[in-house]
């Protein structure tokens, strides 16, 4: 875990015949990266292969969503090797061929997808045709009671003859009379556009009509419209009309006796019940060609499986596009983990006796090719999440020192400083200690039952109240409850080092514990552990969390800058380990280590009158400022600090020029051996033997250049190096100080909701307002300091080690190893259709 595992470039040559077994094992295997050497190509060889799969892909995601809407329970199937024993029975049963196989598949799946399309289609005109027959059977109701008795005396179906109490509601609506003559329409509209309608229907007529409405659902609506014209061929009759055809109304004809009513009424009801029963006979033939996909059969596969297989035939095809074509051989250049060459070797010798008639593969070491190795760490659950942590700020180069080791630590310690509380602490660790201990917040096993009884229950809610609006992404999987459970040992820790550092502060939910007696004024007498409970002043803990901060600081710092000499050691940069290495240790230990140890003097001396202690800060500046004499004496003798601090002076000047001038000329000398022996700097590689025919293209040259291009470039970038570190020693040191303003922010804020809420009740013996104020109490802890603040402390202790402490080594420039395997793909692909 210090360092990541090693790694080494074989490269690979595959005959044309024995690629897709080639490649079929070696995505198993889960050990090889495969070098892109096709990333700059815009038109790659199996290019509509990966496209091929993509679509037939989309049309089996299509068919399970179809599976979920009918209420089927799809147990998905997470075992690779299952997959794989089902993989190999079906090929065997059919007796084909594995690259032959998806032809089958792309058939199969196109006609369910036709045929399960199609009853789609029907549903979706039966649902529209009974929408509409039962909206025109309701507008007919709605205008029968707004006509009234009038309707039924008139001789036209469009022009009426109204009885006096129409016409006195036709004037009390502004209406003009020119006539007793009306006309009548009753439509169906969308609820959304009837006040544009109402209003340009006003501006036709202006102002001369009167209409009735009513909501039919939430989005549709009917209406009957009266207005006076002379003739149907009017010019007012054929804007309305237009204006029906722009708004997409749908015109409800009126039968003109009450016989015809009735008929119609029946008509509409047999209509519907038609409609209804070829509507269940179409859920009935669609569940019939949906549910046998999920059963494992002798003449097809299961849909899982079908999806299993598309997703692994497309990760074949992608990693064939990143090898080299050269007529008849592929070329592949893989970086193997050291650790698994002598299981890819058996995998390639099994290949060869498997198919005895095709030409075999051959692999050798690539010892041209100059690539910089990918990084890859073995992780498990409990150290996961720290490296995910010093990976989100960078990638570690290949064998770099890994800071996630000592973030294991550190993190959680750093935390518990800001947090320091005993109560608080022991809250995140009871926490924790359930979430690690509990596993029904684990995604893997627990939630997907519960994932499918949401599912039954969705489908249960959409039925009964017939929502076109309802998706299963409205029950998405516990995403929150996903991100607490990964941070179960964080949590842990946190509250571990959170409760030892409230027991060194001496502070439980705010408040000082007298758990040991007070050691104040008491001869021979040493408090046991932690912060004597007089200690109460502000001032006290105040200065004491200040300069603690300083010392972690200056402690974690240190820890860096030996890192990097670890680092320097092991890739043999000697320049940097014995000349660079050795000035920054000085620099760091003597500018920020006298700080410390002036620290540590002060705290170990005994001051009668504490105002006559020296001051720190005082004392550091008058060493800058006065060339080194002591203005305020901290040691004994006043003579040996003055001559400490002028060697202190001189020693820190001295390592500025080796810190800046020796990693210029190392650069220097460096890239002038590069220029000498290639002018071009590059390095030719031959991805083929000598004895083959080959096209020269730009992929077959790779070589190891140089980060500089200039002698400018260098000096600037080394110049910006060592003001960095410089100016570092002293603000880096500085933004420590967040460790003792969150810990004493933490301490004043606990305190002040104490006294807000149960302080009084408390001392008064008030139970009434002790009960009132306890819930307040502990909501506001809980909302306040266990989430806002814990949550504060946590970026702050992420900042310290990205920028203060990985600064210090760390470069962050490496790549993940991406490794050539069907499972990861498999659960990348299902995690991608759960979001």
């Amino acid at each position: 875990m210090i360092r990541s595992e090693g790694m080494s470039l074989y490269q690979l040559l595959i005959p044309r015949e024995s690629s897709y077994d080639v490649m079929s094992e070696l995505g198993q295997i889960d050990s090889v990266m495969i070098i892109d050497h096709q990333q700059h190509l815009l038109s790659k060889p199996f290019i509509n292969q990966v496209q091929r799969c993509d679509e037939i892909l989309n049309k089996v995601e299509y068919l399970l969503n179809q599976l979920n809407q009918i209420g089927q329970i799809i147990e998905h199937v997470y075992d690779f090797k299952l997959m794989l024993q089902e993989f190999d029975r079906v090929l065997s049963l059919k007796q084909i061929q594995k690259h032959t196989f998806i032809n089958q598949i792309e058939e199969y799946i196109n006609g369910k997808y036709q045929q399960v399309q199609q009853q789609i289609d029907t549903l979706s005109r039966l649902k529209s045709k009974l929408q509409n027959t039962i909206e025109a059977k309701e507008a007919m109701i709605n205008a029968r009671r707004w006509l009234g008795i009038a309707y039924f005396h008139s001789k036209s179906s469009t022009a009426l003859d109204f009885d006096e109490q129409m016409i006195k509601s036709y004037h009390q609506h502004g209406g003009m009379m020119p006539s007793q003559k009306f006309t009548h329409f009753v439509g169906v509209m969308d609820a959304k556009d009837y006040q544009i309608f109402q209003r340009t229907v006003f501006r036709i007529t202006k102002g001369n009509f009167m209409v009735n409405e009513t909501l039919l659902s939430v989005s549709r609506c009917c209406f009957l419209l009266i207005f006076p014209t002379f003739s149907l061929q009017s010019e007012t009759w054929r804007k309305i009309k237009k204006l029906c055809d722009v708004l997409k109304v749908e015109h409800i004809s009126l039968p003109l006796t009450e016989e015809q009513w009735d008929q119609r009424y029946c008509d509409y009801d047999k209509e519907i019940v038609e409609i209804e029963n070829m509507d269940k006979l179409t859920h009935q033939l669609l569940s019939s060609i949906l549910k046998p996909l999920l059963e494992d059969g002798d003449t097809q596969p299961s849909l899982l499986f079908i999806r299993f297989f598309l997703v692994r035939e497309r990760t074949l095809y992608e990693n064939l596009n990143k090898v080299k074509m050269q007529q008849s051989i592929f070329l592949a250049n893989l970086w193997v983990r050291s650790g698994e060459i002598l299981l890819l070797e058996d995998i390639l010798q099994t290949i060869k006796q498997k198919n005895p008639h095709i030409p075999a593969p051959q692999i050798k070491k690539n010892t041209i090719l100059k690539h910089k190795p990918p990084t890859f760490f073995q992780t498990n659950q409990f150290n996961k999440l720290f490296q995910l942590i010093t990976e989100t700020y960078g990638i570690p180069d290949y064998k770099e020192i890994n800071p996630s080791i000592f973030s294991i630590i550190t993190f959680p310690f750093l935390f518990g400083v800001m947090f320091g509380d005993i109560g608080h602490g022991a809250a995140i660790l009871v926490f924790g200690i359930f979430l690690s201990m509990n596993k029904i917040f684990s995604p893997r096993s627990e939630q997907r039952k519960l994932r499918e009884q949401r599912i039954q229950l969705g489908l249960q809610i959409q039925k009964q109240t017939n929502s076109k609006d309802f998706n299963d992404e409205d029950l998405n999987d516990f995403n929150l409850t996903q991100i607490i459970f990964d941070l179960r040992y964080m949590l842990l820790l946190c509250g571990a080092f959170s409760l030892y550092t409230g027991f060194i502060y001496n502070e439980f939910f705010g408040l000082q514990l007298n758990i040991f007696g007070s050691c104040l004024n008491q001869k021979d007498c040493t408090y046991p552990f932690g912060i004597d409970p007089q200690y109460e002043e502000l001032g006290f803990r105040n200065s004491y969390k200040m300069k603690l901060a300083i010392i972690i600081g200056f402690s974690q710092m240190l820890l860096g800058i030996i890192c990097s000499g670890f680092n320097y050691f092991y890739f043999k940069k000697w320049i940097n380990l014995f000349v660079i290495f050795p000035a920054r240790l000085l620099f760091f230990t003597l500018f920020i280590g006298y700080m410390v140890t002036l620290i540590v003097l002060k705290w170990s001396t005994f001051y009668i009158d504490t105002s006559q202690a020296p001051s720190i800060i005082t004392t550091l500046v008058d060493m800058w400022m006065h060339d080194g004499k002591v203005t305020l004496k901290t040691f004994e003798s006043a003579d040996f600090q003055s001559s400490l601090q002028k060697l202190i002076i001189l020693i820190c000047i001295i390592c500025i020029p080796f810190l800046l001038f020796a990693p210029i000329i190392a650069d220097i000398i460096t890239l002038l051996q590069k220029k000498k022996k290639d002018p071009q700097n590059l390095q030719e590689f031959e991805l083929v033997p000598q004895n083959m025919n080959s096209d020269s293209s730009n992929d077959e040259i790779i070589s190891e250049q140089s980060q500089h291009s200039s002698y400018i470039d260098i000096i600037v970038e080394h110049l910006i190096e060592t003001l960095e570190f410089a100016l570092g020693c002293i603000s880096n040191t500085a933004s420590y100080l967040r460790l003792w303003a969150l810990s004493l922010a933490h301490s004043e804020l606990a305190k002040v909701l104490f006294d807000l809420t149960l302080k009084d009740p408390l001392a008064n013996a008030n139970l009434f307002s002790s009960l009132l104020g306890m819930p307040v109490f502990l909501l506001a802890t809980f909302g306040i300091l266990l989430c806002m603040d814990s949550m504060e402390c946590f970026l702050h202790a992420l900042r310290l080690h990205w920028v203060e402490f990985q600064n210090k080594f760390y470069k962050g420039n490496g790549y993940n190893f991406e490794v050539f395997s069907y499972r990861k793909e498999m659960q990348k692909y299902q995690d991608k259709m759960k979001t």
